[in-house]
């Protein structure tokens, strides 16, 4: 029985040696690649949502300054028509002025022109 006992434990000790080694050169090289592969996708990922991000912020920019020059466009369109607008209807009054003037002085006509003529005393 001593033998049996001797042989196991003996066989024992040699499982836990070939066993319990812990990894090889071979597996511990895989698991450090693993890891910094996992590094430097996770660095990419964080560069490419800051250059995103910048992309993003420079279109909202472009954008914002284009909209804003559209508005002073727009409103400098829409000023300009109301000023032609406002100096039609200024400059229709003062033509009709004008011409409702000449009329009651008869000025324009020739009767007009005769009785401007008499009231100077002219001929």
């Amino acid at each position: 029985m001593k033998k049996v006992f001797l042989f196991a434990l003996i066989g024992g000790t040699m499982a836990l040696a070939s066993c319990g080694g812990g990894p090889t050169a071979e597996e511990k090289a895989a698991l450090e690649q693993l890891k910094m592969d996992s590094i430097k996708a996770v660095e990419q990922a964080a560069m490419d949502a800051e250059a995103a991000a910048a992309a993003a912020a420079a279109e909202a920019e472009v954008t914002t300054e284009a909209h804003e020059h559209e508005h002073e466009a727009t409103t400098s369109v829409d000023e300009v028509v109301e000023e032609v607008d406002s100096q039609k209807e200024r400059g229709t009054a003062v033509e009709k002025g004008n011409v409702e003037d000449q009329k009651k002085r008869g000025a324009g006509t020739t009767k007009g022109n005769v009785e401007d003529q008499k009231k100077r005393g002219g001929s």
